[in-house]
């Protein structure tokens, strides 16, 4: 199997870029890293749509699911703050799961400083990665532990402490667009053995796709839209959770404290003063689990 990155994070890599190349005013998150991760192939495609309006474009992201554009501004934006607000409060490990093409580990360094960083992907996933960092930045930074896992026959937590991760201090751990791609079993088995292999202080956040868009009780072209593409990046959305019950399911998993992003939270904090005339999808939602 040829190295390559994922499909979907290609494509979203390319949504934050175009979102950070609005106003600063307008803007709701800026990834300036968003464009040298990318494929040769999406930076020319990103070249060829730069000339075409901006109304254009936000029609075309629009007619693939009404409020996508908006909510994966928001994401970036919240898991952005998230993590950040956690270093505020003195976290000592930073872990991203499913790293795919975030940035943050490189956009942040300056304040990751001192906080061990690992960055935990499919060995053929991160190798791309590693090498398109490795460009940019003539090398690839010092402070970032890139931890190679193949979730289907190794440990998580025998692979991070290889890298030198420490279970017993506070940590964060972001899952930005891989809970929903993962069965139900695996979900709540990643959800629960990171809530069991971490120090007090510690928290996750992850994204998650209400469980009624997944069996039809709500039509959504968003779905439908990503799941034609499985047969060409074979990356279908499988897992959901129904909604108003993330702070159950995050407690039943053994957290101590939980909270919800519903949609309309999520338009409320970074929409409504900033770009009130944005839409948000409502068939996706994020959630954080706290271990005190």
């Amino acid at each position: 199997m040829k190295n390559r990155s994922s499909g979907t994070a290609e494509g979203i890599a390319y949504m934050r870029y175009y979102e950070s190349l609005r106003p600063p005013a307008q803007r709701i998150c800026n990834d300036y890293l968003a464009y040298p991760f990318m494929a040769w192939w999406v930076k020319l495609a990103a070249l060829i749509c730069r000339p075409l309006p901006r109304t254009f474009m936000d029609w075309a992201f629009e007619h693939k699911g009404i409020g996508i554009s908006g909510y994966l501004a928001v994401r970036t934006r919240l898991f952005d703050d998230y993590v950040m607000q956690r270093i505020e409060e003195g976290v000592q490990q930073y872990v991203i799961l499913g790293a795919g093409l975030d940035s943050r580990a490189y956009r942040f360094a300056d304040r990751l400083a001192g906080i061990k960083t690992f960055e935990v992907d499919h060995p053929l996933s991160q190798a791309v990665k590693k090498q398109r960092v490795r460009k940019y930045y003539a090398g690839n930074p010092a402070q970032v532990h890139y931890v190679p896992v193949d979730f289907t026959r190794d440990d998580l937590l025998t692979c991070l402490m290889k890298a030198g991760y420490d279970p017993v201090v506070p940590t964060v751990f972001t899952l930005e667009g891989l809970v929903m791609y993962l069965d139900e079993a695996s979900a709540r088995e990643t959800l629960a053995y990171i809530g069991g292999n971490s120090g007090p202080g510690s928290s996750v956040v992850f994204d998650y796709v209400y469980a009624a868009a997944l069996d039809g009780r709500i039509q959504n072209r968003v779905i439908t839209h990503m799941n034609s593409l499985k047969f060409i990046f074979h990356e279908p959305i499988l897992f959901g959770i129904e909604k108003g019950y993330a702070v159950s399911f995050l407690q039943n998993l053994g957290y101590d404290r939980a909270e919800d992003f519903p949609p309309g939270r999520l338009y409320d904090l970074y929409l409504k003063n900033i770009a009130p005339e944005r839409t948000i999808s409502d068939i996706y939602a994020i959630a954080a689990g706290y271990i005190d």
